[in-house]
């Protein structure tokens, strides 16, 4: 006779799973300031911060600077780059980060 346990815990699991994907349907979420030693960036430019992120890889033995990825941002109109300095991922905007910050410190801008 089967025990009941695993129809219970994969029930469970079940609803767990859908109210966890549920929560995150919409884009609404609240931003926050930057915290002391963060950049705020406009959105657009924290999304392919984010996309950059999620799939480099640094290339084993090579020591050089390289640019992975520019995009014209629509939100703060000016051109962004993401490039690779001294084996650190850095992104550089005209108008979100002019100097060049590290992309683990950038933080998007909170709503106004």
């Amino acid at each position: 006779m089967m025990s009941a346990r695993p129809v219970v815990l994969a029930s469970i699991l079940s609803v767990t799973a859908v109210l966890f994907a549920g929560g995150c349907a919409s884009d609404k979420h609240t931003m926050t300031s930057a915290q002391p030693g963060q950049v705020s960036v406009c959105t657009k430019c924290y999304d392919e911060i984010k996309k950059v992120r999620g799939s480099y890889h640094t290339k084993t033995g090579y020591s050089g600077d390289r640019v992975i990825k520019t995009h014209r941002c629509d939100e703060c109109k000016s051109d962004m780059s993401i490039y690779e300095q001294g084996g650190v991922l850095k992104v550089r905007c005209a108008s979100c980060a002019p100097e060049g910050v590290d992309c683990d410190r950038c933080v998007p801008r909170a709503a106004k």
